[in-house]
């Protein structure tokens, strides 16, 4: 009996397997969700936690794996001096606050972080890793149209600017309203692998619905979003190498 050949196809089927186990948990890797929540309103922390709940554990999305790692209320500190232990040592971050042209509201309505003046996030030589930022606030991610639109505000410049790595912010360009189902909305399509601003737009536009928009109605607000041009296409399960400051930038908004 010749087990030879046998025994050489079992050794190339034990092979395969442990290079496509190999594989797999390769791709699969860890990414987390921090949120933040202004200390003001209580619905501001049901907008965060209705995001953050659909990862309470690890979810496969792509080739990642994406779990909420922290949930902390807002300071200054989260966003400017400490920004490397807080919003910038997650990959997504999710902000519910008031909120104006540039700024949040860390405590109720005094605008106390201006994105304009903070660090560039997602700058990973510099201890930075977040790719994904979402404020579910007021006016806060300005938009092309926008009288106090700078494209130098958002680009990371020796004054500040927050794009120096991070790959895409979204919000609302104009007043809003939230306690409602735009975070759950998000989410699924977060976890169905949608590019990540088209996801927000989409959720945005599901609570409006057919019957507000044929209405013409803004509610609850109109979205809008900033990234470089590289990274208009990245979603959670996959997204390219990281930015830099003086990569071309892109603005999408609703009107």
């Amino acid at each position: 009996m010749n087990c030879k050949g046998y025994l050489l196809r079992f050794i190339v089927v034990i092979s395969v397997v442990f290079v496509m186990f190999g594989a797999d948990q390769a791709l699969a890797a860890s990414r987390e969700i921090g949120g933040y929540v202004a200390q003001a309103e209580s619905r501001f922390v049901r907008n965060v936690w209705n995001f953050i709940k659909n990862f309470k554990t690890w979810k496969t999305i792509g080739g990642h794996q994406w779990k909420y790692d922290q949930y902390y209320y807002m300071e200054p500190f989260v966003f400017e001096g400490s920004h490397s232990a807080f919003v910038d040592s997650q990959d997504m971050a999710y902000v519910a606050c008031h909120g104006n042209f540039w700024v949040m509201a860390c405590h109720d309505k005094v605008a106390d972080v201006n994105l304009r003046d903070c660090p560039a996030y997602g700058d990973l030589p510099n201890g930075g890793d977040l790719e994904f930022l979402v404020v579910e606030s007021c006016s806060t991610i300005t938009a092309f149209p926008d009288p106090s639109f700078d494209w130098n505000g958002w680009r990371h410049t020796a004054t500040g600017g927050i794009f120096g790595g991070l790959h895409q912010a979204m919000g609302f360009r104009s007043l809003s309203q939230s306690d409602n189902g735009i975070p759950q909305y998000f989410a699924n399509h977060c976890r169905g692998n949608d590019i990540v601003w088209c996801g927000w737009f989409s959720a945005v536009q599901e609570e409006r619905g057919w019957l507000r928009s044929f209405l013409g109605m803004r509610y609850p607000g109109y979205a809008s979003a900033i990234m470089p041009q590289k990274c208009k296409y990245d979603r959670m399960g996959s997204y390219v190498a990281d930015p830099v400051a003086s990569d071309l930038l892109y603005s999408v908004w609703e009107d």
